[in-house]
C-alpha cells in the first residue's frame, strides 16, 4: 500500500521522471573532439538529493566526500553512506510520519471524512488534517524563505569534471545520463554535471551555475568558454542564467535536450485544478484503475461507483489544492514550470494578495519576465555575441500517453490537446513550434500555405515558426526519457562539439524527423545481466553462436542514426529472448486458471457496471 501511494503521489508531482540507463559494450566509437567544455545542467530526472535521518550525519557529508576522494575513507566507503535514502523528486520514504502520533490521528480523521462522503455523497475530507498530512509528507521537500531545503538534506555538486568524479558521482552521472558510448574522443575531463534540487529557488540555482561556470569548469579546463546541455527543468535555469549573465560572453553553444522552455501545461493544469472534459469517464473507467494495473483495477472501478462523481472531484480537489498551495507554490523552481501566457492568471488566484507568499511572487514575477524576454535573449545572444542554439524534443504523444507512470496525466485539461513528449509540449521543447493536437493533422490550407520541409510526417508539427526552424531535430512519439535515445545522445554530442552547424549540413545521418527509440531495457537490464552470466558460466558453441548473433545485430542497431522503431524493438525483444534461452531469465509464467478467472470475472463486472451506470455513481441512477 505504502508503494502505491508513493507511485500515486509521483505521478501527481512528477514532471521529468527520467529512467536512467547502463551502458552497452562494444558500441562503436565516433569521434567528437570537444572544442570546449560539456557541461549538462539536469532535468528533475538527473538531479539527485539524499536524505539523513540526523542533520549531524547530513553535516559529515564533506568531510565524507574529502575523505573518499583522497583515499583515506577506507575501502568500499561512499561518500553518503551516512544517508538513508534518495530521491530525483522528492522524498520517497515515508517511515517517519507514520511514527508521529499527529500524522496518525490526521489519517484517522481523513478516513473518517471518506466514509462520511461514502454514505452522504458529499465531500467531508477535512481540509485541515489534509494539509497537515500533506506537509508532514513533504516536509524534507519544503523549501525555506532562503531556497534552502531542511538541514537532512543534501544535494551533492560535483565541482570537478566526470574524469575525478568519485564511484558514486560518476554512476549517478551515467545512470541519468547514459552517453558513454556516444562521448568518442570528448574525453570525461571535457564532462561537467551542474546538479541542483528540484525543490529550490531558479536564480538561486541560475547563480550558482555562473560560479560554477566561471570557478570550476573553465580554471581547470583552460577554455573560455563552455557548451550547456540543459535537459528538461534544466531549461529553467538555464533561460535565467542567460538573461542575466548570457552577455559575459562564457557560452559558445545551448544544446537543448527536451528543455521546459516555455513551461509545461500538465503543472499549471494541476495548479488551476483544470480536468479533461472526459474526465469523469477517466475517473470512473480509466486512469485510477490503470494506475493499479489488472486484475485489482477493474475492482477499483466498481469500488469508485461508490461515490458521486461531484464527491469524488471534491476530494481530488480538496488533496490536490492542499498539494499546490502547500508544495507546489512555495518552490519557485516548480513555479518556473507554469507557461508564460498562463501565470498571469496563476498569479492572481494563487500568490495575490497573500502576505505570507510575497516573497514567491517576487520570485516569479522576475522569472515570468526571463520566459518573455526569452525569445529576444536567445536572438541577441546568436547575433551579436555567436551563441549557437540546437533543440531536440520528441513529438506526437498527449500527456500521460503511453507511460503507466504518467497515467495521471491523462486527467488534465490539455491532455487531449496537446502534442507533447508526454510532460512537456513541443511549443516549449521546441521553443515557438506551431501545432495541433497529438493524432490530428493540419488542415489542407495550413499544409499548403506552409514549407512542406518544417512539417513533421504526421503532419501534427509545424517548426518553421521555431526561434531557430533550421536547429530543431524532432523524434516521433519519444517519451520524454529522451537519454533512452543513443541516436539523439549522439547527435546532441556532434552539436556540443560544433560538428553541425545546422541540419540542413547532416540530414542524412540526423533528419529533421527522426523516429523514436527505448533502449532503457537493454541497457539497463539485459545487457548487463548477460554480462553477469558470462562470468559465471562457459557458453556452447551454440550458445555463443546464438549471443554473437543477436549483440551484432544489436550493436548494427545502435550504430544506425535513423531510427526504424518497431525493427529496434523487435531486435531488443530477440535480445531479450535469447536470454530466456540461455537460462539467464526464466519464461514468464502463464497465469494460472484462478488467476485468469479472477481478473475475467472483475472485468465482466466492471463491463456490466460500466454499461449501467456510466460515468455516475451508483446513486445517481435513481
Amino acid at each position: 500500500m505504502k508503494k502505491q501511494i508513493r507511485r500515486i503521489l509521483s505521478v501527481i508531482l512528477c514532471l521529468a521522471m527520467l529512467i536512467p540507463v547502463a551502458a552497452v559494450a562494444g558500441q562503436a566509437k565516433e569521434k567528437s573532439e570537444a572544442e570546449y567544455p560539456i557541461v549538462f545542467v539536469t532535468g528533475i530526472g538527473q538531479s539527485y538529493s539524499y536524505f539523513y535521518e540526523n542533520v549531524e550525519d547530513a553535516k559529515k557529508y564533506p568531510e565524507m566526500l574529502e575523505a573518499v576522494q583522497n583515499g583515506t575513507a577506507g575501502e568500499g566507503v561512499r561518500e553518503t553512506d551516512g544517508s538513508k535514502t534518495r530521491w530525483n523528486l522528492f522524498c520517497n520514504d515515508f517511515s517517519f510520519a507514520f511514527k508521529e502520533p499527529k500524522t496518525i490521528l490526521s489519517i484517522i480523521a481523513v478516513a473518517g471524512g471518506l466514509i462520511g462522503t461514502l454514505f452522504t455523497g458529499f465531500n467531508l475530507l477535512p481540509r485541515k488534517q489534509v494539509d497537515s498530512i500533506v506537509t508532514t509528507l513533504f516536509r524534507f521537500n519544503t523549501i525555506d524563505k532562503n531556497g534552502a531545503l531542511p538541514e537532512n538534506v543534501v544535494t551533492p555538486r560535483a565541482n570537478c569534471s566526470v574524469a575525478k568524479m568519485t564511484d558514486e558521482q560518476k554512476e549517478n552521472f551515467y545512470r541519468t545520463i547514459p552517453c558513454q558510448d556516444v562521448i568518442g574522443d570528448v574525453g570525461e575531463d571535457m564532462l561537467y554535471c551542474f546538479n541542483y534540487s528540484a525543490f529550490s529557488f531558479t536564480f538561486n540555482n541560475s547563480d550558482d551555475l555562473d560560479k560554477f561556470i566561471d570557478e570550476v569548469v573553465l580554471p581547470q579546463t583552460g577554455k573560455d568558454k563552455v557548451v550547456l546541455v540543459p535537459m528538461s527543468m534544466g531549461a529553467s535555469v538555464v533561460s535565467a542564467y542567460l538573461h542575466d549573465y548570457g552577455t559575459k560572453g562564457k557560452v559558445a553553444r545551448v544544446v537543448s535536450i527536451v528543455g521546459a522552455w516555455l513551461g509545461s501545461d500538465i503543472l499549471a493544469d494541476l495548479i488551476e485544478l483544470k480536468f479533461a472534459d472526459d474526465s469523469k469517464e477517466k475517473f470512473y473507467n480509466g486512469v485510477i484503475a490503470d494506475l493499479i494495473g489488472e486484475p485489482w483495477g477493474y475492482l477499483v472501478n466498481i469500488v469508485l461507483h461508490l461515490f458521486r462523481y461531484q464527491a469524488g472531484r471534491g476530494m481530488v480537489d480538496t488533496i490536490l489544492n492542499s498539494i499546490v498551495e502547500n508544495l507546489v507554490m512555495k518552490t519557485p523552481s516548480l513555479c518556473g514550470l507554469v507557461p508564460p501566457e498562463r501565470y498571469p492568471a496563476i498569479r492572481a488566484a494563487r500568490l495575490e494578495n497573500k502576505p505570507e507568499m510575497a516573497y514567491i511572487m517576487e520570485q516569479t514575477d522576475r522569472y515570468y519576465e526571463v520566459q518573455c524576454d526569452l525569445e529576444e535573449t536567445v536572438t541577441t545572444l546568436h547575433n551579436q555575441y555567436g551563441v549557437d542554439f540546437f533543440y531536440i524534443a520528441g513529438y506526437g504523444l498527449g500527456f500521460g500517453d503511453v507511460s503507466s507512470d504518467y497515467e495521471f496525466f491523462k486527467f488534465m485539461q490539455t491532455a487531449n490537446t496537446t502534442n507533447s513528449d508526454e510532460i512537456i509540449q513541443i511549443e516549449s521543447t521546441a521553443t515557438g513550434a506551431t501545432c495541433v493536437g497529438a493524432g490530428k493533422q493540419f488542415d489542407s490550407a495550413y499544409l499548403g500555405s506552409h514549407d512542406a520541409k518544417y512539417i513533421s510526417p504526421d503532419k501534427s508539427v509545424d517548426i518553421s515558426t521555431c526561434y531557430f526552424p533550421n536547429r530543431v531535430w524532432l523524434f516521433e512519439n519519444q517519451k520524454h526519457e529522451l537519454e533512452n535515445n543513443n541516436t539523439a545522445l549522439r547527435l546532441a554530442f556532434e552539436l556540443s562539439c560544433g560538428k553541425i552547424d545546422n541540419n540542413e549540413q547532416d540530414t542524412e545521418r540526423y533528419p529533421i524527423f527522426n523516429e523514436s527509440r527505448d533502449l532503457k531495457k537493454l541497457k539497463r537490464s539485459y545487457i548487463p545481466d548477460l554480462e553477469r552470466w558470462l562470468e559465471s558460466n562457459t557458453p556452447t558453441g551454440e550458445q555463443q553462436e546464438l549471443i554473437d548473433d543477436n549483440t551484432k545485430a544489436v550493436n548494427e542497431m545502435m550504430a544506425r542514426t535513423i531510427n526504424d522503431r518497431d525493427a529496434d524493438d523487435a531486435i531488443i525483444n530477440d535480445y531479450y529472448e535469447m536470454l530466456i534461452t540461455l537460462g539467464v531469465y526464466n519464461a514468464p509464467e502463464e497465469p494460472g486458471a484462478f488467476d485468469t478467472a479472477l481478473n475475467n470475472g472483475l472485468k465482466s463486472a466492471n463491463d456490466i457496471v460500466w454499461k449501467i451506470w456510466g460515468p455516475k455513481g451508483f446513486l445517481q441512477l435513481f
